[in-house]
C-alpha cells in the first residue's frame, strides 16, 4: 500500500500552466464572495491527482492523526460511506504541494485576497460523494469550524475531479452572505460526534448552483454561506479543495462559539481506527 501511493507520487506530471489570472471575477467576489475559473489544471495532472485520490480513499489512508472520518456520520459509527474525507492529504503525499492546481490556485487566491502568495497558507481536504448515496453537505461557513480566539483573511478553492452538477452534488453559494458575521451553527443532527455543521435560516431560494467540468475551480470567502447537495447521479463526485488564509490574529477576546467547543471535545475523545 505505503510503496504503491510512493511509486504513484513518483509518477507526478510536470506541468507548466500559467495561472488564468485574466479569467478572474475580482468584482464579482468582492459583491458576491464567490467566483470561479473553467480550467485551473492540465488534464495529465487531472488524471494523476485522480489515481492519488482513489488510492487514498480505497484504502482508506489517513494521512494525519483521525483524518479519515465521514462526515455524515459519528465518528466511531459503522455503515456505507456518505461523505467520507480525508483531511491533509499533503501530509503523506507531499507531492501534492508540486502540482499546477496548488501553485495555481495559491496564486489565485493571493490575488482575491489582495496578498502575496508566499504569504498564504494552505492545506487540503478531499471530499467524496459515493454515487447515487453521496450525502448533502448542509449550509455552513468555512470560518465557523475555526478557532474563535482569532480573526481570519481567507478563503476555499474548490476543484472536482468529476462533472460537478446539480444532479452529483455541485457547491451552491448564497450571494453577498460574506458581508455578514459568523452564524451559529450547530453539528448536523445536534450531534458533536459528526463532523458536519450546519446553521438555520438559510434562504436557499437565493442559491447560486456553480456547476463545473473537472479541473475547473471556485473559490469562496471563508464567511461566505454555501453547500452542497445529494448525489443523485450514478458516479462518484470527487472534489479536492484547499482552504488558503493570511497568519490569523489573535482577538483581544474569544468570539462565543460553543459548536467549536463541542467539536473539540469530541475529536478529543476519538478513537480511530
Amino acid at each position: 500500500m505505503t510503496g504503491g501511493l510512493d511509486a504513484l507520487a513518483a509518477r507526478r506530471p510536470e506541468v507548466e500552466l500559467a495561472p488564468p489570472i485574466e479569467a478572474l471575477d475580482l468584482a464579482g467576489f468582492a459583491a458576491h464572495g464567490f467566483t470561479s475559473v473553467p480550467r485551473i489544471t492540465s488534464d495529465a495532472e487531472l488524471g494523476w491527482l485522480g489515481e492519488v485520490y482513489d488510492l487514498l480513499f480505497r484504502e482508506r489512508i489517513a494521512a494525519v492523526p483521525g483524518g479519515y472520518f465521514d462526515l455524515a456520520r459519528p465518528y466511531e459509527s459503522e455503515g456505507p460511506d456518505l461523505l467520507p474525507q480525508i483531511l491533509m492529504p499533503e501530509a503523506r503525499v507531499p507531492a501534492l504541494r508540486e502540482t499546477a492546481f496548488w501553485r495555481n490556485t495559491r496564486a489565485l487566491a493571493a490575488r482575491l485576497l489582495g496578498a502575496e502568495p508566499e504569504a498564504l497558507h494552505g492545506w487540503a481536504h478531499m471530499i467524496l460523494k459515493p454515487a447515487g448515496v453521496g450525502a448533502p453537505l448542509p449550509w455552513h461557513q468555512d470560518e465557523a469550524y475555526w478557532d474563535p480566539r482569532f480573526d481570519y483573511v481567507a478563503l476555499g478553492s474548490w476543484m472536482p475531479l468529476d462533472p460537478a452538477t446539480p444532479e452529483s452534488g455541485c457547491l451552491r453559494f448564497i450571494p453577498g452572505s460574506q458581508r455578514g458575521p459568523v452564524r451559529e451553527h450547530h453539528h448536523v443532527g445536534e450531534n458533536p460526534e459528526v463532523h458536519a455543521l450546519e446553521t438555520r435560516d438559510v434562504d436557499a431560494a437565493r442559491a447560486v448552483e456553480v456547476p463545473l467540468a473537472p479541473g475547473g475551480a471556485s473559490f469562496h470567502h471563508c464567511r461566505t454561506l454555501h453547500g452542497s447537495g445529494p448525489n443523485r447521479s450514478a458516479r462518484v463526485r470527487r472534489a479536492f479543495a484547499i482552504e488558503w488564509q493570511l497568519a490569523p490574529v489573535r482577538r483581544a477576546a474569544p468570539e462565543p462559539r460553543p459548536w467549536v467547543d463541542a467539536g473539540r471535545r469530541a475529536w478529543e475523545a476519538r478513537r480511530p481506527r
